[in-house]
C-alpha cells in the first residue's frame, strides 16, 4: 500500500454527544442505528460489529483469538474505572484534533423535550474530549418548534425564528446550524408564496397531525435557515440520506430532492453541508457536488455503521465530486468507539481507495495524499473557517 494514513491528524464534520448513562446495557446494541428493538443476536452477527472488535483487540493489545465476551468485559471495566484514561487512548490512537458535534441529537423522540441532552451531559462531552477541540453544532428546528408550542402568530414568525436563532448561534458559539427536515417531511422544499405558508403555518398550529400543513412549515422553516446561515457565513448542515427508524423515511432522503431550493439565487451564496454521503445516494450527491460551488458533503454514518462499503462507496462518490468539497466524519453517537473506529477504518478505506486510483495512473500519488489531508481535515477548516490544525 503505498498511501498510508495511519499518522494523519482527523477532524470529525458531525458527531453527537455519547453520554455514558444512555448506553446500551448490552455491547452489541449499541450497533444499532435505528429506533426500534433489536435483538442482540442479530448486531452480533453483523459485520461492523466484527469489524470493531477486531480493532479493539488491537488497540488492546489482546490476540485475535481472544473470545468477544473477554473484549467487552476489558473495555466495560476500562471506561467504567478510568473513563477520561479511555477516552484520551481512543482519540490518541485515531489521532482526532476537532470535532463538529450536534449538540441537538437525539431526533427519535422529536417533541420530547425530557428526551433531549441535559447539561451535565453536554458538559460530559467536553470534558470525555479533553485535549480535543469541540464545535457545536444545533438545529434551526428546535427554535421553530419552540415557536410553534407557544402559539406565535405567523406574523411575528420569521422575525423571531431569525432573532432566536441568531441568539442561539451567539450563545452557544456555534459553528453552524443543522437541520433535520429530511426527518420530518423530506429534502423535496417547495417554495411557496407567503399567503399559502401562512395558511399552512394556521392550520398546523390547529392540528399537529396535519401532514400537508406540516410540510409548508417545515420547508419555509428550512429556507428561512438558509437565509439566517447566509447572513451569518456559516454553513448549514443537512440531514440526507439513512437515518433511524422508523423516522426517517429513506425515500425522502435522496438529495435530488432539493432541487428547488438548491436553484433559488439566494440559496446558490449559502454553504450548504449535505451530511452523512446521502448514503445510498452517493453517485447522486457526487453530481450535485460537482454542479454546485456552495454545496458540500461529508461522509459521516455509511462509515462506519454501513462496514465494508466504505472503500466502494468513495470511490462512487469520488467519480463525479471534487475532493477539495468531501470531508470526513462519522456520526458517531451513543459509544465514543463508534467515531474512534470511524476515523480508524477510514484511514484504511480512504488509503484503499486512492490507492486503487493510483495504481491505475488515474491519479498521482501526490495528489492522492494531499486529496487524503483534504478530507480527513483540511476541507473541514477551510469550509467552516476553524484555523490550521
Amino acid at each position: 500500500m503505498k498511501l498510508d494514513l495511519t499518522n494523519y491528524p482527523v477532524t470529525d464534520n458531525h458527531c453527537h454527544p455519547f453520554p455514558a448513562g444512555r448506553e446500551a446495557k448490552e455491547f452489541e446494541r449499541n450497533f444499532c442505528i435505528g429506533l426500534y428493538p433489536v435483538p442482540s443476536e442479530d448486531m452480533r452477527n453483523t459485520l461492523y460489529y466484527h469489524m470493531m472488535l477486531g480493532e479493539l483487540k488491537r488497540l488492546y493489545g489482546m490476540e485475535t483469538d481472544t473470545p468477544d465476551s473477554e473484549v467487552i468485559r476489558y473495555r466495560n471495566q476500562f471506561i467504567r474505572e478510568d473513563r477520561s484514561g479511555y477516552m484520551q487512548k481512543l482519540w490518541k490512537d485515531a489521532g482526532y484534533r476537532k470535532f463538529l458535534v450536534d449538540f441537538g441529537y437525539p431526533i427519535g423522540q422529536k417533541h420530547d423535550r425530557s428526551k433531549y441532552l441535559r447539561p451535565e451531559e453536554i458538559q460530559g462531552m467536553y470534558e470525555d474530549c479533553e485535549g480535543v477541540e469541540i464545535h457545536s453544532i444545533n438545529r434551526v428546528e428546535w427554535v421553530a418548534n419552540e415557536l410553534m408550542e407557544e402559539g406565535t402568530p405567523f406574523s411575528e414568525f420569521t422575525d423571531l425564528l431569525i432573532q432566536r436563532t441568531k441568539k442561539m448561534v451567539e450563545r452557544e458559539h456555534l459553528t453552524a446550524l443543522k437541520s433535520v427536515i429530511a426527518y420530518y417531511t423530506g429534502l423535496e422544499v417547495k417554495i411557496l408564496p407567503e399567503a399559502r405558508v401562512k395558511a399552512g403555518y394556521e392550520r398546523f398550529l390547529t392540528d399537529p397531525t396535519d401532514g400537508e400543513a406540516e410540510k409548508i412549515v417545515r420547508d419555509y422553516t428550512f429556507l428561512v435557515g438558509c437565509q439566517i446561515c447566509h447572513e451569518l457565513d456559516i454553513p448549514l448542515q443537512i440531514h440526507t440520506g439513512l437515518g433511524d427508524s422508523p423516522d426517517c423515511n429513506l425515500i425522502k432522503g435522496n438529495p435530488f430532492l432539493l432541487y428547488d431550493a438548491m436553484n433559488l439565487p439566494e440559496i446558490r451564496e449559502t454553504k450548504l453541508m449535505l451530511i452523512h454521503g446521502a448514503y445510498p445516494y452517493l453517485e447522486e450527491l457526487g453530481m450535485i457536488l460537482n454542479h454546485y460551488e456552495n454545496v458540500y458533503a461529508d461522509i459521516s454514518s455509511f462509515c462506519p455503521y454501513a462496514s465494508i462499503a466504505a472503500e466502494d462507496k468513495l470511490l462512487k462518490l469520488f467519480e463525479l465530486a471534487p475532493l477539495n468539497k468531501v470531508c470526513f466524519g462519522t456520526d458517531g453517537a451513543g459509544i465514543p468507539e463508534h467515531s474512534w473506529f470511524g476515523a480508524v477504518y477510514m484511514k484504511k478505506a480512504l488509503g484503499w481507495a486512492l490507492d486503487s486510483l493510483v495504481d491505475r495512473g488515474y491519479i498521482s500519488l501526490s495528489f492522492a495524499e494531499q486529496s487524503a489531508e483534504n478530507i480527513l481535515y483540511r476541507n473541514v477548516d477551510r469550509i467552516y473557517k476553524l484555523g490550521k490544525v
